[in-house]
């Protein structure tokens, strides 16, 4: 076996490519919003979010997902006056997956999808609308109380997901520069 088919030459030379790249990302800019090293960017991003109201979303699912974007959006309490509100519509459907013998589910889906949109409150107008999807997968057991506590789990990852993508993409709208004025 040559020394350049060996798996430890190639992780060493990808490692290189990284760190050659660093410099040109902090040059260009480039600030991560949360994790490690996020600093000025993660305290830029929660100033913002907390620029935003959450309007109420209809149904249980609505407000489980309204109650994890406000613990999302605000570190210690809700704005009084918001320059912006976010509106949100949220939708869920499931299907089967794996049937059993009986036609009965084995395996199941749920899918769940929110349509938001930002808007300034002292014009009215939609500046930032999208939606998230989210697709989780569980198994159908034959006990009832099993099934029900199951599906209630499968839908509390899935607006985990949700209200997390939609924050990230909320705080990179909010943090991104305006753009010059022509």
């Amino acid at each position: 076996m040559s020394w350049r088919n060996h798996r430890g030459w190639r992780v060493l030379v990808a490692g290189a490519g990284l760190l050659a790249l660093a410099p040109a990302l902090a040059g260009c800019g480039f600030q991560p919003l949360y994790g490690a090293g996020a600093g000025a960017g993660r305290a830029e991003a929660n100033a913002a979010l907390m620029q935003v109201g959450i309007a109420n979303i209809p149904e249980r699912r609505g407000q489980q997902l309204r109650n994890l974007l406000i613990d999302r959006f605000y570190e210690t309490s809700r704005p009084d006056n918001s320059r912006y509100r976010l509106d949100a519509s949220f939708q869920a459907g499931e299907q089967k997956l794996a049937l059993r013998k009986d036609a009965s589910a084995e395996r199941a889906q749920l899918v769940m999808n929110a349509q938001y949109r930002l808007v300034d409150t002292a014009s009215g107008k939609v500046v930032f609308s999208s939606s998230s999807r989210s697709f989780v997968s569980y198994n159908v057991p034959n006990d009832q109380f099993a099934a029900m506590s199951l599906v209630d789990s499968a839908y509390q990852r899935g607006l985990e997901q949700i209200a997390d993508d939609i924050t990230l993409r909320v705080a990179m709208f909010l943090s991104k520069p305006a753009a010059p004025a022509p």
